[in-house]
Protein backbone atom coordinates (compact mmCIF):
# COMPACT_ATOMS: atom_id res chain seq x y z
CA UNK A 1 0.00 0.00 0.00
CA UNK A 2 1.70 3.24 -0.89
CA UNK A 3 1.77 6.58 1.17
CA UNK A 4 -0.90 8.26 -0.37
CA UNK A 5 -3.21 11.03 1.09
CA UNK A 6 -5.08 9.24 2.83
CA UNK A 7 -2.86 7.39 4.43
CA UNK A 8 -0.76 10.69 5.23
CA UNK A 9 -4.58 12.73 6.63
CA UNK A 10 -4.45 9.39 9.32
CA UNK A 11 -1.06 9.56 9.95
CA UNK A 12 -1.38 13.27 10.73
CA UNK A 13 -4.25 12.48 12.63
CA UNK A 14 -2.29 10.06 15.10
CA UNK A 15 0.83 12.16 15.12
CA UNK A 16 -1.57 14.94 16.47
CA UNK A 17 -3.17 13.28 19.04
CA UNK A 18 0.13 12.11 20.23
CA UNK A 19 2.69 14.71 19.73
CA UNK A 20 0.74 18.07 20.00
CA UNK A 21 2.48 20.21 22.93
CA UNK A 22 5.09 17.97 23.15
CA UNK A 23 8.77 19.16 23.71
CA UNK A 24 11.39 18.03 21.38
CA UNK A 25 14.36 15.91 23.23
CA UNK A 26 16.72 14.88 20.73
CA UNK A 27 17.26 14.43 17.78
CA UNK A 28 18.85 11.84 14.89
CA UNK A 29 19.87 10.64 11.49
CA UNK A 30 20.67 7.39 11.49
CA UNK A 31 20.40 7.38 7.53
CA UNK A 32 21.23 10.31 5.17
CA UNK A 33 17.54 11.02 4.08
CA UNK A 34 15.88 9.48 7.65
CA UNK A 35 15.35 11.55 11.01
CA UNK A 36 14.54 10.02 13.97
CA UNK A 37 12.92 12.59 16.46
CA UNK A 38 12.49 12.07 20.03
CA UNK A 39 9.80 13.98 21.76
CA UNK A 40 7.79 13.86 25.47
CA UNK A 41 4.17 14.83 25.37
CA UNK A 42 1.66 13.84 27.82
CA UNK A 43 4.28 12.17 30.16
CA UNK A 44 5.17 9.55 27.51
CA UNK A 45 7.83 9.31 25.15
CA UNK A 46 7.83 8.93 21.71
CA UNK A 47 10.17 8.47 18.46
CA UNK A 48 9.08 10.03 15.22
CA UNK A 49 10.11 8.27 12.70
CA UNK A 50 10.96 10.27 8.84
CA UNK A 51 11.91 8.75 5.87
CA UNK A 52 12.52 10.24 2.71
CA UNK A 53 14.08 7.65 0.81
CA UNK A 54 12.52 7.56 -2.96
CA UNK A 55 12.41 3.78 -2.59
CA UNK A 56 9.98 3.41 0.81
CA UNK A 57 9.17 6.91 2.03
CA UNK A 58 7.13 7.14 5.43
CA UNK A 59 6.18 8.54 8.48
CA UNK A 60 5.34 6.91 11.49
CA UNK A 61 5.84 6.55 15.49
CA UNK A 62 8.39 3.81 16.23
CA UNK A 63 9.57 1.58 19.32
CA UNK A 64 13.10 0.53 17.91
CA UNK A 65 15.86 1.97 17.79
CA UNK A 66 18.60 2.51 14.61
CA UNK A 67 22.38 2.89 14.66
CA UNK A 68 23.13 6.23 14.58
CA UNK A 69 26.81 7.36 12.76
CA UNK A 70 29.48 8.90 14.98
CA UNK A 71 29.40 12.31 13.51
CA UNK A 72 26.15 13.64 13.00
CA UNK A 73 25.29 15.31 9.15
CA UNK A 74 24.94 18.54 8.56
CA UNK A 75 21.28 18.75 8.17
CA UNK A 76 20.70 17.10 11.48
CA UNK A 77 23.32 19.62 13.05
CA UNK A 78 20.98 22.12 11.89
CA UNK A 79 18.09 20.63 13.25
CA UNK A 80 19.14 20.23 16.22
CA UNK A 81 20.20 23.87 16.35
CA UNK A 82 16.74 25.16 15.46
CA UNK A 83 14.45 22.38 16.93
CA UNK A 84 15.98 20.87 20.25
CA UNK A 85 14.02 22.51 22.91
CA UNK A 86 10.75 23.04 21.26
CA UNK A 87 7.29 22.42 21.24
CA UNK A 88 5.00 20.66 18.75
CA UNK A 89 2.07 23.42 18.10
CA UNK A 90 0.83 21.10 15.14
CA UNK A 91 0.90 18.35 12.84
CA UNK A 92 -1.34 18.40 9.92
CA UNK A 93 -1.73 17.46 5.69
CA UNK A 94 -3.32 19.80 3.89
CA UNK A 95 -6.25 18.40 1.88
CA UNK A 96 -4.97 14.88 1.02
CA UNK A 97 -1.52 16.05 -0.35
CA UNK A 98 1.38 13.27 0.18
CA UNK A 99 2.50 16.04 2.56
CA UNK A 100 2.85 16.14 6.52
CA UNK A 101 3.64 19.59 8.32
CA UNK A 102 5.02 19.33 11.90
CA UNK A 103 4.93 23.19 13.74
CA UNK A 104 7.78 23.67 16.00
CA UNK A 105 7.95 26.26 18.31
CA UNK A 106 11.57 27.45 19.60
CA UNK A 107 13.40 30.46 20.30
CA UNK A 108 16.12 31.87 17.33
CA UNK A 109 19.27 33.44 18.20
CA UNK A 110 18.19 36.48 19.67
CA UNK A 111 15.98 34.52 22.65
CA UNK A 112 12.44 35.53 20.28
CA UNK A 113 10.00 32.73 20.20
CA UNK A 114 8.80 31.61 16.28
CA UNK A 115 7.34 28.36 14.77
CA UNK A 116 9.24 26.71 12.33
CA UNK A 117 7.67 23.68 10.20
CA UNK A 118 9.41 20.63 9.76
CA UNK A 119 7.95 19.27 6.10
CA UNK A 120 7.84 15.28 4.63
CA UNK A 121 6.80 15.54 1.21
CA UNK A 122 6.15 11.82 -0.06
CA UNK A 123 6.81 12.03 -3.87
CA UNK A 124 8.32 9.00 -5.06
CA UNK A 125 12.23 10.20 -6.17
CA UNK A 126 11.15 13.46 -5.12
CA UNK A 127 10.35 12.38 -1.44
CA UNK A 128 12.05 15.34 0.87
CA UNK A 129 12.33 16.62 4.01
CA UNK A 130 12.27 20.27 4.47
CA UNK A 131 13.31 22.56 7.67
CA UNK A 132 11.31 25.57 6.74
CA UNK A 133 11.45 29.33 9.04
CA UNK A 134 9.40 31.58 10.62
CA UNK A 135 9.25 33.80 7.21
CA UNK A 136 8.54 30.64 5.13
CA UNK A 137 11.83 30.58 3.71
CA UNK A 138 13.58 26.96 3.19
CA UNK A 139 16.09 26.92 6.42
CA UNK A 140 17.75 23.47 4.64
CA UNK A 141 16.28 20.24 3.22
CA UNK A 142 17.98 16.68 2.65
CA UNK A 143 17.06 16.62 -0.96
CA UNK A 144 18.14 20.18 -3.28
CA UNK A 145 16.62 21.06 -6.61
CA UNK A 146 17.73 24.02 -8.57
CA UNK A 147 16.63 25.74 -11.76
CA UNK A 148 18.55 23.00 -13.75
CA UNK A 149 16.13 20.84 -13.35
CA UNK A 150 13.07 22.18 -15.88
CA UNK A 151 9.44 21.83 -14.97
CA UNK A 152 10.58 21.07 -10.64
CA UNK A 153 10.15 23.27 -7.87
CA UNK A 154 13.16 25.45 -6.62
CA UNK A 155 14.16 23.75 -3.04
CA UNK A 156 17.29 25.51 -1.59
CA UNK A 157 18.17 27.08 1.53
CA UNK A 158 16.75 30.83 1.27
CA UNK A 159 14.33 30.35 -1.42
CA UNK A 160 10.39 30.53 0.09
CA UNK A 161 8.55 27.13 -0.19
CA UNK A 162 5.48 26.58 -1.94
CA UNK A 163 3.56 23.49 -1.48
CA UNK A 164 3.54 20.69 -4.51
CA UNK A 165 1.45 21.35 -7.56
CA UNK A 166 -2.42 20.51 -7.03
CA UNK A 167 -3.00 17.83 -9.44
CA UNK A 168 -6.04 18.47 -11.52
CA UNK A 169 -8.69 15.85 -9.48
CA UNK A 170 -11.77 16.18 -6.77
CA UNK A 171 -10.73 16.24 -3.11
CA UNK A 172 -12.35 13.51 -1.40
CA UNK A 173 -12.68 15.96 1.52
CA UNK A 174 -15.02 18.56 -0.85
CA UNK A 175 -16.91 15.70 -2.81
CA UNK A 176 -20.54 15.50 -2.39
CA UNK A 177 -22.55 12.29 -4.05
CA UNK A 178 -23.83 13.80 -7.14
CA UNK A 179 -20.11 14.91 -8.01
CA UNK A 180 -19.23 10.97 -7.28
CA UNK A 181 -21.74 9.82 -9.53
CA UNK A 182 -21.08 11.77 -11.71
CA UNK A 183 -17.85 10.83 -12.43
CA UNK A 184 -18.74 7.16 -11.73
CA UNK A 185 -21.14 7.43 -14.80
CA UNK A 186 -19.03 9.40 -17.27
CA UNK A 187 -16.22 6.23 -16.95
CA UNK A 188 -15.85 4.83 -20.64
CA UNK A 189 -17.11 1.77 -21.34
CA UNK A 190 -13.99 0.26 -22.56
CA UNK A 191 -11.92 1.74 -20.01
CA UNK A 192 -11.16 -0.11 -16.52
CA UNK A 193 -13.28 1.50 -13.97
CA UNK A 194 -10.40 1.52 -11.38
CA UNK A 195 -8.10 3.46 -13.70
CA UNK A 196 -10.95 5.66 -14.14
CA UNK A 197 -11.60 6.67 -10.10
CA UNK A 198 -8.04 6.58 -9.76
CA UNK A 199 -7.16 9.45 -12.04
CA UNK A 200 -10.53 11.41 -10.80
CA UNK A 201 -9.96 12.03 -7.41
CA UNK A 202 -7.19 12.86 -5.40
CA UNK A 203 -5.75 11.20 -2.87
CA UNK A 204 -6.36 7.83 -3.60
CA UNK A 205 -3.65 4.21 -4.32
CA UNK A 206 -4.21 2.23 -6.96
CA UNK A 207 -5.09 -0.41 -4.24
CA UNK A 208 -7.90 1.80 -2.91
CA UNK A 209 -9.73 2.38 -6.68
CA UNK A 210 -9.14 -1.09 -7.27
CA UNK A 211 -10.90 -2.24 -3.88
CA UNK A 212 -13.74 0.25 -4.70
CA UNK A 213 -15.06 -2.10 -7.83
CA UNK A 214 -14.38 -5.09 -6.03
CA UNK A 215 -16.57 -4.54 -3.71
CA UNK A 216 -19.48 -4.05 -6.05
CA UNK A 217 -18.87 -6.37 -8.55
CA UNK A 218 -16.10 -8.75 -7.54
CA UNK A 219 -13.61 -8.02 -10.31
CA UNK A 220 -10.84 -5.38 -9.71
CA UNK A 221 -10.42 -5.32 -13.83
CA UNK A 222 -13.79 -4.64 -14.69
CA UNK A 223 -14.31 -1.93 -17.23
CA UNK A 224 -17.27 0.45 -17.43
CA UNK A 225 -19.26 -1.74 -19.59
CA UNK A 226 -19.48 -4.63 -16.91
CA UNK A 227 -21.83 -1.94 -14.96
CA UNK A 228 -25.49 -1.36 -15.33
CA UNK A 229 -26.72 2.26 -13.95
CA UNK A 230 -27.90 -0.03 -10.82
CA UNK A 231 -24.07 -1.02 -10.18
CA UNK A 232 -22.92 2.58 -10.30
CA UNK A 233 -25.32 4.26 -8.38
CA UNK A 234 -23.93 1.30 -5.58
CA UNK A 235 -20.50 1.90 -6.67
CA UNK A 236 -21.10 5.75 -6.40
CA UNK A 237 -23.00 5.06 -2.52
CA UNK A 238 -20.30 3.01 -1.60
CA UNK A 239 -17.32 5.85 -2.53
CA UNK A 240 -19.14 8.31 -0.77
CA UNK A 241 -19.57 6.47 2.54
CA UNK A 242 -15.45 5.94 2.37
CA UNK A 243 -15.05 9.36 1.87
CA UNK A 244 -17.60 10.68 4.48
CA UNK A 245 -15.33 8.27 7.03
CA UNK A 246 -12.54 10.10 5.62
CA UNK A 247 -14.13 13.32 6.03
CA UNK A 248 -14.45 12.47 9.72
CA UNK A 249 -11.43 10.47 10.72
CA UNK A 250 -13.60 7.36 10.74
CA UNK A 251 -10.11 5.52 9.94
CA UNK A 252 -10.07 1.13 10.22
CA UNK A 253 -5.99 0.66 10.11
CA UNK A 254 -5.71 -2.93 9.06
CA UNK A 255 -3.00 -5.04 8.61
CA UNK A 256 -2.59 -7.73 5.16
CA UNK A 257 -1.29 -10.82 5.66
CA UNK A 258 -0.18 -13.14 2.99
CA UNK A 259 -0.86 -16.98 2.26
CA UNK A 260 1.82 -17.73 4.63
CA UNK A 261 0.93 -15.56 7.55
CA UNK A 262 3.42 -12.52 7.37
CA UNK A 263 2.33 -9.22 6.58
CA UNK A 264 2.23 -8.43 2.83
CA UNK A 265 0.79 -4.83 3.37
CA UNK A 266 -1.30 -2.26 5.41
CA UNK A 267 -4.25 0.36 4.84
CA UNK A 268 -5.89 2.81 6.83
CA UNK A 269 -9.25 2.12 5.38
CA UNK A 270 -10.56 -1.48 5.51
CA UNK A 271 -10.13 -3.05 1.93
CA UNK A 272 -12.86 -6.27 1.16
CA UNK A 273 -9.94 -7.46 -1.36
CA UNK A 274 -7.88 -9.24 0.57
CA UNK A 275 -9.35 -11.99 3.31
CA UNK A 276 -6.41 -12.13 5.75
CA UNK A 277 -6.34 -9.62 7.48
CA UNK A 278 -5.77 -7.94 11.08
CA UNK A 279 -7.66 -5.08 12.28
CA UNK A 280 -5.31 -2.74 14.31
CA UNK A 281 -5.85 0.19 16.96
CA UNK A 282 -3.06 2.52 15.49
CA UNK A 283 -1.73 2.60 11.66
CA UNK A 284 1.69 4.09 13.55
CA UNK A 285 1.75 0.36 15.70
CA UNK A 286 1.07 -1.44 11.94
CA UNK A 287 3.80 1.15 10.10
CA UNK A 288 6.35 0.00 12.78
CA UNK A 289 6.13 -3.75 12.84
CA UNK A 290 5.30 -3.62 9.22
CA UNK A 291 8.46 -1.40 7.92
CA UNK A 292 10.61 -3.53 10.74
CA UNK A 293 9.74 -6.23 9.45
CA UNK A 294 10.54 -5.43 5.99
CA UNK A 295 13.82 -3.52 6.91
CA UNK A 296 15.13 -6.90 8.16
CA UNK A 297 13.86 -9.11 5.07
CA UNK A 298 15.60 -6.73 2.78
CA UNK A 299 19.06 -6.47 5.04
CA UNK A 300 18.67 -10.50 5.29
CA UNK A 301 18.12 -10.32 1.67
CA UNK A 302 21.16 -8.48 0.95
CA UNK A 303 23.56 -9.97 3.17
CA UNK A 304 22.61 -13.40 1.50
CA UNK A 305 23.33 -12.24 -1.34
CA UNK A 306 26.84 -11.10 -0.16
CA UNK A 307 27.85 -14.18 1.28
CA UNK A 308 26.19 -16.40 -1.40
CA UNK A 309 28.00 -14.40 -4.49
CA UNK A 310 31.72 -15.15 -1.91
CA UNK A 311 30.78 -18.73 -1.87
CA UNK A 312 30.00 -19.20 -5.29
CA UNK A 313 33.14 -17.80 -6.23
CA UNK A 314 34.96 -19.86 -3.84
CA UNK A 315 33.40 -22.78 -5.33
CA UNK A 316 34.36 -21.41 -8.78
CA UNK A 317 38.04 -21.24 -7.49
CA UNK A 318 38.35 -24.57 -5.86
CA UNK A 319 36.77 -26.10 -8.45
CA UNK A 320 39.67 -24.79 -11.11
CA UNK A 321 42.17 -25.85 -8.69
CA UNK A 322 40.20 -29.26 -8.80
CA UNK A 323 40.47 -29.57 -12.63
CA UNK A 324 44.13 -28.32 -12.44
CA UNK A 325 45.26 -31.03 -9.92
CA UNK A 326 43.38 -33.27 -11.86
CA UNK A 327 44.76 -32.78 -14.98
CA UNK A 328 48.42 -33.40 -13.09
CA UNK A 329 47.12 -36.52 -12.53
CA UNK A 330 46.26 -38.13 -16.06
CA UNK A 331 49.53 -36.39 -16.96
CA UNK A 332 51.32 -38.03 -14.24
CA UNK A 333 49.88 -41.62 -15.69
CA UNK A 334 53.18 -41.27 -18.25
CA UNK A 335 55.43 -41.57 -15.90
CA UNK A 336 55.83 -45.59 -16.50
CA UNK A 337 56.42 -44.84 -19.81
CA UNK A 338 59.50 -42.92 -18.83
CA UNK A 339 60.63 -45.63 -16.30
CA UNK A 340 60.26 -48.32 -19.18
CA UNK A 341 62.25 -45.98 -21.24
CA UNK A 342 65.21 -45.46 -18.62
CA UNK A 343 65.18 -49.64 -18.00
CA UNK A 344 65.83 -50.46 -21.42
CA UNK A 345 68.28 -48.05 -22.23
CA UNK A 346 70.41 -48.92 -19.35
CA UNK A 347 69.62 -52.73 -20.72
CA UNK A 348 70.76 -51.66 -24.04
CA UNK A 349 73.38 -49.34 -22.97
CA UNK A 350 76.11 -50.79 -24.95
CA UNK A 351 74.34 -50.41 -28.21
CA UNK A 352 74.19 -46.62 -28.14
CA UNK A 353 76.59 -44.35 -29.39
CA UNK A 354 76.65 -41.01 -28.24
CA UNK A 355 75.32 -38.89 -30.69
CA UNK A 356 72.75 -41.50 -31.32
CA UNK A 357 68.82 -39.60 -31.51
CA UNK A 358 67.28 -42.70 -31.12
CA UNK A 359 67.11 -46.38 -29.60
CA UNK A 360 65.17 -49.00 -30.93
CA UNK A 361 64.74 -51.94 -28.44
CA UNK A 362 62.52 -54.78 -27.45
CA UNK A 363 60.40 -54.21 -24.96
CA UNK A 364 60.95 -57.38 -22.35
CA UNK A 365 58.39 -56.36 -20.03
CA UNK A 366 55.94 -57.48 -22.85
CA UNK A 367 55.42 -61.27 -23.26
CA UNK A 368 54.88 -59.93 -27.21
CA UNK A 369 58.44 -58.37 -27.21
CA UNK A 370 57.20 -55.28 -29.18
CA UNK A 371 59.71 -52.99 -30.62
CA UNK A 372 59.91 -49.33 -28.72
CA UNK A 373 61.58 -46.44 -29.95
CA UNK A 374 63.19 -44.38 -27.87
CA UNK A 375 64.22 -40.56 -28.05
CA UNK A 376 67.50 -39.66 -27.46
CA UNK A 377 69.22 -36.62 -27.17
CA UNK A 378 72.46 -36.45 -29.39
CA UNK A 379 74.69 -34.51 -26.81
CA UNK A 380 73.93 -36.72 -23.57
CA UNK A 381 75.52 -40.08 -23.05
CA UNK A 382 73.78 -43.55 -22.70
CA UNK A 383 74.05 -43.15 -19.24
CA UNK A 384 72.85 -39.40 -19.01
CA UNK A 385 69.41 -40.64 -21.76
CA UNK A 386 68.73 -43.10 -18.99
CA UNK A 387 69.04 -40.84 -15.90
CA UNK A 388 66.86 -37.89 -17.88
CA UNK A 389 63.67 -40.63 -17.83
CA UNK A 390 64.72 -41.75 -14.50
CA UNK A 391 64.06 -38.13 -13.53
CA UNK A 392 61.16 -37.22 -15.18
CA UNK A 393 59.58 -40.28 -13.44
CA UNK A 394 60.26 -39.77 -10.15
CA UNK A 395 58.94 -35.91 -10.45
CA UNK A 396 56.05 -37.58 -12.39
CA UNK A 397 55.49 -39.84 -9.46
CA UNK A 398 56.04 -37.24 -6.49
CA UNK A 399 53.46 -34.85 -8.70
CA UNK A 400 51.18 -37.66 -8.67
CA UNK A 401 51.02 -38.36 -4.94
CA UNK A 402 50.96 -34.71 -4.04
CA UNK A 403 47.96 -34.33 -6.56
CA UNK A 404 46.38 -37.09 -5.14
CA UNK A 405 46.31 -35.68 -1.69
CA UNK A 406 45.97 -31.97 -2.60
CA UNK A 407 42.91 -33.03 -4.74
CA UNK A 408 41.34 -34.79 -2.02
CA UNK A 409 41.60 -32.14 0.09
CA UNK A 410 40.15 -29.47 -2.37
CA UNK A 411 36.98 -31.99 -2.67
CA UNK A 412 36.33 -31.80 0.67
CA UNK A 413 36.71 -27.91 0.34
CA UNK A 414 34.23 -28.21 -2.43
CA UNK A 415 31.87 -30.65 -0.66
CA UNK A 416 32.44 -28.07 2.05
CA UNK A 417 31.28 -24.99 0.60
CA UNK A 418 28.50 -26.75 -1.20
CA UNK A 419 27.04 -27.62 2.16
CA UNK A 420 27.36 -23.82 3.05
CA UNK A 421 25.92 -22.93 0.23
CA UNK A 422 23.04 -25.19 1.01
CA UNK A 423 22.64 -23.56 4.54
CA UNK A 424 22.25 -19.74 2.99
CA UNK A 425 19.19 -20.85 0.96
CA UNK A 426 17.74 -22.00 4.62
CA UNK A 427 18.67 -19.60 6.45
CA UNK A 428 15.57 -17.87 8.18
CA UNK A 429 17.58 -14.72 10.41
CA UNK A 430 20.83 -12.43 10.66
CA UNK A 431 22.35 -14.74 13.27
CA UNK A 432 22.49 -18.01 10.80
CA UNK A 433 24.28 -15.45 8.12
CA UNK A 434 26.78 -14.05 11.23
CA UNK A 435 27.23 -17.54 12.03
CA UNK A 436 27.84 -18.63 8.23
CA UNK A 437 30.54 -15.51 8.21
CA UNK A 438 32.72 -16.92 10.94
CA UNK A 439 32.67 -20.22 9.94
CA UNK A 440 34.34 -19.51 6.30
CA UNK A 441 36.56 -16.66 8.59
CA UNK A 442 37.62 -19.47 11.42
CA UNK A 443 38.48 -21.62 8.14
CA UNK A 444 40.09 -19.09 6.47
CA UNK A 445 37.94 -19.05 3.23
CA UNK A 446 37.73 -14.92 3.74
CA UNK A 447 38.62 -12.86 5.87
CA UNK A 448 37.74 -11.99 8.98
CA UNK A 449 36.22 -8.58 9.74
CA UNK A 450 38.11 -5.51 11.55
CA UNK A 451 36.37 -5.54 15.17
CA UNK A 452 37.91 -2.59 17.04
CA UNK A 453 35.56 -3.07 19.86
CA UNK A 454 35.20 -6.18 22.72
CA UNK A 455 35.45 -9.85 21.41
CA UNK A 456 31.62 -11.31 21.29
CA UNK A 457 30.90 -13.89 23.48
CA UNK A 458 30.17 -16.85 20.74
CA UNK A 459 26.34 -16.97 20.38
CA UNK A 460 24.07 -19.94 21.42
CA UNK A 461 23.32 -22.51 18.56
CA UNK A 462 19.61 -22.18 17.86
CA UNK A 463 18.17 -25.05 15.95
CA UNK A 464 14.91 -25.11 13.70
CA UNK A 465 12.86 -27.26 16.24
CA UNK A 466 9.73 -29.17 14.74
CA UNK A 467 6.37 -31.59 16.03
CA UNK A 468 5.85 -34.95 14.46
CA UNK A 469 2.24 -35.92 14.00
CA UNK A 470 3.28 -38.50 16.78
CA UNK A 471 4.58 -36.15 18.74
CA UNK A 472 7.93 -36.42 18.48
CA UNK A 473 10.67 -33.66 18.45
CA UNK A 474 12.72 -33.38 15.45
CA UNK A 475 15.70 -30.71 15.22
CA UNK A 476 16.97 -29.39 11.85
CA UNK A 477 20.45 -27.53 11.91
CA UNK A 478 20.87 -24.74 9.16
CA UNK A 479 24.79 -24.32 9.64
CA UNK A 480 27.99 -26.90 9.75
CA UNK A 481 28.11 -25.19 13.10
CA UNK A 482 24.83 -26.45 13.85
CA UNK A 483 24.91 -29.28 12.14
CA UNK A 484 27.86 -30.16 13.95
CA UNK A 485 26.22 -29.37 17.53
CA UNK A 486 22.92 -31.40 16.93
CA UNK A 487 24.40 -34.17 16.03
CA UNK A 488 27.81 -35.08 17.81
CA UNK A 489 26.68 -33.09 21.38
CA UNK A 490 22.67 -32.80 21.44
CA UNK A 491 21.72 -36.45 19.83
CA UNK A 492 21.54 -39.82 21.51
CA UNK A 493 23.00 -43.05 20.16
CA UNK A 494 18.88 -44.53 19.44
CA UNK A 495 18.18 -41.08 18.44
CA UNK A 496 17.97 -41.33 14.40
CA UNK A 497 19.59 -39.24 12.13
CA UNK A 498 18.96 -38.10 8.17
CA UNK A 499 20.64 -36.63 5.53
CA UNK A 500 19.61 -36.00 1.59
CA UNK A 501 21.45 -38.72 -0.65
CA UNK A 502 24.71 -37.17 -1.92
CA UNK A 503 23.12 -33.80 -1.67
CA UNK A 504 24.29 -30.87 -0.06
CA UNK A 505 21.85 -30.56 3.13
CA UNK A 506 21.23 -30.19 6.58
CA UNK A 507 21.54 -32.38 9.49
CA UNK A 508 18.04 -33.84 10.58
CA UNK A 509 17.30 -35.84 13.69
CA UNK A 510 14.41 -37.28 15.49
CA UNK A 511 14.73 -37.55 19.00
CA UNK A 512 13.43 -40.49 19.95
CA UNK A 513 14.04 -40.97 23.91
CA UNK A 514 14.78 -44.93 23.22
CA UNK A 515 11.23 -45.35 21.98
CA UNK A 516 10.22 -47.38 18.12
CA UNK A 517 9.79 -44.05 15.78
CA UNK A 518 6.60 -44.98 13.45
CA UNK A 519 6.88 -44.94 9.77
CA UNK A 520 4.67 -41.81 9.38
CA UNK A 521 7.47 -39.81 11.86
CA UNK A 522 10.33 -40.84 9.53
CA UNK A 523 8.44 -39.83 6.61
CA UNK A 524 7.76 -36.05 8.32
CA UNK A 525 11.67 -35.93 9.29
CA UNK A 526 12.46 -36.79 5.53
CA UNK A 527 10.51 -34.27 4.72
CA UNK A 528 12.42 -32.00 6.49
CA UNK A 529 15.92 -33.22 4.96
CA UNK A 530 14.99 -33.06 1.86
CA UNK A 531 12.92 -29.34 2.12
CA UNK A 532 16.48 -28.00 3.95
CA UNK A 533 18.56 -28.85 1.58
CA UNK A 534 19.52 -28.13 -2.39
CA UNK A 535 16.99 -30.84 -3.66
CA UNK A 536 14.09 -28.10 -1.81
CA UNK A 537 12.36 -27.63 -5.35
CA UNK A 538 13.06 -31.72 -6.73
CA UNK A 539 10.87 -34.62 -6.52
CA UNK A 540 11.62 -38.02 -5.38
CA UNK A 541 14.62 -37.17 -2.75
CA UNK A 542 16.55 -39.89 -1.57
CA UNK A 543 16.91 -39.45 2.15
CA UNK A 544 19.37 -41.38 4.29
CA UNK A 545 18.36 -42.32 7.96
CA UNK A 546 20.17 -44.35 10.60
CA UNK A 547 20.88 -44.32 14.06
CA UNK A 548 23.34 -42.02 15.50
CA UNK A 549 25.39 -44.55 16.34
CA UNK A 550 26.03 -45.07 13.12
CA UNK A 551 27.34 -41.30 12.24
CA UNK A 552 30.90 -40.68 13.00
CA UNK A 553 32.97 -37.52 12.88
CA UNK A 554 36.37 -38.09 10.98
CA UNK A 555 39.15 -36.49 12.64
CA UNK A 556 39.96 -33.19 11.00
CA UNK A 557 36.96 -33.29 8.86
CA UNK A 558 35.78 -30.17 7.64
CA UNK A 559 32.43 -28.69 10.27
CA UNK A 560 29.18 -30.64 9.64
CA UNK A 561 30.59 -33.48 7.54
CA UNK A 562 30.34 -36.91 8.72
CA UNK A 563 30.48 -40.09 7.68
CA UNK A 564 27.71 -43.32 8.61
CA UNK A 565 27.26 -46.46 7.80
CA UNK A 566 24.13 -49.16 7.86
CA UNK A 567 21.70 -46.72 6.61
CA UNK A 568 17.95 -47.27 4.75
CA UNK A 569 16.62 -44.86 2.32
CA UNK A 570 13.38 -43.48 1.79
CA UNK A 571 12.29 -40.88 -0.82
CA UNK A 572 10.01 -37.97 -0.37
CA UNK A 573 8.98 -34.85 -2.30
CA UNK A 574 9.32 -32.10 0.29
CA UNK A 575 5.89 -29.93 1.23
CA UNK A 576 6.33 -26.92 2.39
CA UNK A 577 2.90 -26.97 3.82
CA UNK A 578 4.14 -29.98 6.40
CA UNK A 579 7.01 -27.92 7.65
CA UNK A 580 4.87 -25.06 8.38
CA UNK A 581 2.48 -27.28 9.68
CA UNK A 582 4.83 -28.67 11.88
CA UNK A 583 6.44 -26.00 12.87
CA UNK A 584 3.26 -24.70 14.86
Amino acid sequence: MAFDGITMKCIAAELSEHLCGGRIDKIYMPDKDAIVISARSGGKNYKLFLCANPSIPRIYLTESSRDNPLSPPVFCMLLRKHLSGGHITHVSCPGVERVIEIGIESKNELGDIGEKRLILEIMGRYSNILLVNENGAIADCVRKIDASAPGERILLPGVKYVLPPKQDKLSPLDTDFDEILGVVFACPDEFKMDKHILNSFAGLSPAVARDFVYAVCGDMDAQGMSFNDEKKTVLAKHIAETFDKIKNSGFEPVLINGDDGLPIDFSCIDLVQYGSKERVSSLCEVLDGFYIGREVRQRLSQKSAEISKTVSNLLARYRKKAALQQQDIENAAQMDKYKLYGDLITANIYRINTGDTKLIAQNFYDEALPEVEIPLEANLSPSKNANKYYTRYNKLKSTAVHAARQLELTNADIEYLQNVESSIDTCENMRDIAEIRRELEAGGYIKAQKNTGKPKKEDEVVLNRFISSDGFEIYVGKTSRQNDYLTTKLARNRDIWMHTKNIPGSHTVIITGGKDVPDRTLEEAANLAAYYSKARLSSGVAVDYTEIKNVKKPSGAKPGMVIYEEYYTIYVTPDEEKVKEMSK
